[in-house]
């Protein structure tokens, strides 16, 4: 008799390949293509078909005896020759299904809402890059006073009824790149600006992620950021807060744990006033798909003035990142707040070779209300991510604009 443990294995007809019977316990077979189909005898009599480990047929019989070996064997032939190729028949390469199942089909509603997302996700697209600039604190009556910073909102789509969403700066950086605040503008003012390390965990998210997870990639540009090995060694205040002109607060994806933890080679220091510093060096390679370039407190116009930081953006942006180097980027220029109006309005100009001149605008649209929410969902929408909050899902993108 044989034992239970023991087996045989037979040959079957022409290339299939070779059945392993297992006495009363259960039956395989793997043909040449690697293949293995699987009788495995269960609970009550019952006994289940698996085809590479997925179940493809349930049955119930009287749990298996040597002389149903077989019989069994048999139909695991037929399964693993017959029930694998009209599986493939109805599979792609990067979709499996599992023939054992009821296949479900879309229905035409359902085929439609696919198409018209994939419509507006296309619409929706309108560059290949962005490069976000922040400037600081300063009204929009005074910032658009400026002869330099009027000039390029001559040259794009300036938008007259842009708003910030909070005062000090802090709370605004991190709406930009996150999509809230996480609460910090209901600190009290003189502590509001001090920076938080968040957590690197599903609450704590930044658009990074969602760049990384879809195949785009992502930097933060930051004049005079100190020097320091990847990753630095940051506690809950930065060794390197305030050094010179350089301010944490302003670079917003630091207060991240998953960036300083995966991603902080992201995260470049701009030596301004290197002619060949790393920006130099990105823009005449081709920047990534997202950069986000924090000046220094001096450029910034923060212990400056707004006149100041309209003559040091015309020459960023007439030198350091010409016109022949921006082809497919949108350049956004605004500032983290206002001077302290309770409106908080403030500048923000589009410029690209996908937006329209400033002659061709639509002042109704230019005067619709946005946020830096708005800018944010306005680059999801473009790149087809999925928006990180309630607050950049709810805002209205900027549209209307484009060539």
């Amino acid at each position: 008799m044989t034992s239970p443990s023991a087996f045989l294995y037979r040959y079957t007809p022409a290339s299939v390949g070779m059945v392993r019977i297992f006495a009363s316990k259960s039956i395989e077979i793997r043909n040449r293509a690697k293949q293995t189909a699987r009788f495995r005898s269960g609970p009550l009599g019952s006994y289940d078909i698996l085809l590479d480990g997925k179940r493809a047929l349930y049955a119930t019989k009287r749990l298996m005896t040597p002389r149903h070996a077989l019989p069994l064997a048999a139909s695991l032939l037929l399964a693993l020759i017959v029930l694998p190729a009209s599986s493939r028949s109805a599979q792609t390469p990067t979709q499996q299904q599992n023939p054992g199942l009821p296949q479900v089909t879309k229905s035409r509603e359902a085929k439609k809402e696919e198409a018209e997302r994939a419509a507006a996700r296309a619409a929706a697209h309108h560059f290949d890059r962005v490069l976000i600039i922040v400037l600081e604190n300063v009204d929009y009556e005074l910032a658009i006073q400026d002869k330099n910073l009027a000039a390029l909102a001559s040259q794009g789509a300036s938008f007259s009824n842009f708003h910030a969403l909070f005062h000090p700066s802090y709370p605004n950086y991190l709406a930009m790149v996150a999509g809230t605040d996480f609460g910090t503008h209901n600190r009290a003012r003189y502590v509001a600006d001090n920076q938080l390390n968040f957590p690197a965990d599903a609450e704590h998210r930044t658009i990074a992620d969602r760049l990384i997870t879809s195949g785009l990639d992502f930097k933060q540009y930051a004049e005079e950021l100190p020097d320091g090995t990847c990753p630095w060694n940051l506690s809950s205040q930065h060794v390197a807060q305030n050094r010179g002109n350089y301010v944490r607060r302003h670079v917003p994806f630091l207060s991240f744990r998953e960036v300083q933890q995966k991603w902080c080679d992201r995260v470049v220091r701009v030596d301004s006033g290197s002619a060949k510093n790393f920006f130099v060096q990105d823009a005449n390679k081709g920047l990534v798909a997202y950069s986000f370039y924090s000046p220094n407190m001096v450029h910034d116009g923060h212990d400056t003035s707004v006149t100041v930081a309209g003559a040091w953006v015309k020459k960023f942006l007439d030198e350091t990142f010409p016109e022949k180097l921006r082809k497919g980027t949108l350049v956004i220029v605004t500032f983290d707040e206002s001077g302290g109006n309770r409106d908080n309005r403030i500048y923000t100009v589009f410029l690209g070779d996908m937006v329209k001149s400033a002659s061709q605008q639509d002042p109704a649209a230019l005067g619709r209300l946005y946020t830096h929410y708005s800018v944010l969902r306005t680059v999801e929408d473009n790149f087809g991510l999925e928006p990180l909050t309630p607050n950049d899902r709810n805002a209205s993108p900027i549209t209307d604009v484009w060539k």
